[in-house]
């Protein structure tokens, strides 16, 4: 590579710090903080969002469904109901049982997930501490199996990942599109519970 190509080369990654900062959610502040092995104030309430996203999700989904199945009983006739009834649709209690249930269940499996990673990230917060890794980060990208109702319908969830020295760090679709592939970098996350803070070319 001649020099040429390679200060070009050089400041085409450091460009790239302002869209991975924007698409990562972290301020040059918050790098800075970070680059102490410290976290910065401002990220306490994003982690603590980051990591009640599946209950968030699941929740939302479960207070919808249930919302719909109010304003149904709310708002259809009983008589409608009782008519269904007779004409063979008994199997639509079943049927919205099911998709309670359903949602129940999802719900509480993300509750329990976002618990584990909330205790993690309690005991890092108390300790305000970010760890560093430095090396080549790539991503990943795999599709998993919806939760409640989208796994009724067969819908997917695609999970996006920064991977570092076989850590895997969970982020947004923008986050994954914003990291160029095979960039070395200092990438800074919380020690237990695992959560991105921010990241760096190196």
């Amino acid at each position: 590579m001649s020099y040429i190509e390679y200060v070009t080369s050089d400041d085409h990654v450091k460009d790239m710090l302002p869209d991975l900062a924007k698409a990562n959610q972290f301020s040059m502040e918050d790098l800075k903080q970070n680059r102490t092995g410290r976290i910065s104030d401002a990220q306490w309430m994003r982690l603590l969002f980051r990591a009640l996203r599946p209950v968030r999700y699941t929740g939302g989904a479960l207070l919808g469904w249930l919302l719909c199945c109010f304003i149904i009983k709310t708002l259809v006739p009983d008589i409608i109901l009782t008519i269904a009834s007779y004409v063979g649709a008994k199997g639509l209690g079943i049927v919205f049982g099911g998709a309670t249930l359903a949602c129940v269940f999802a719900f509480v499996i993300s509750a329990l997930r976002s618990a584990r990673t909330m205790a993690l990230l309690i005991f890092d917060l108390k300790e305000g501490k970010a760890t560093c890794l430095e090396g080549r980060v790539s991503h990943s990208r795999e599709e998993e199996e919806g939760l409640g109702m989208a796994r009724l319908h067969g819908e997917k969830h695609t999970r996006y990942c920064y991977v570092m020295k076989e850590e895997y760090f969970d982020v947004d679709e923008d986050a994954f599109k914003a990291l160029p592939g095979g960039m070395v970098a200092r990438l800074y996350h919380t020690p237990r519970s695992k959560l991105l803070l921010s990241i760096e070319p190196k």
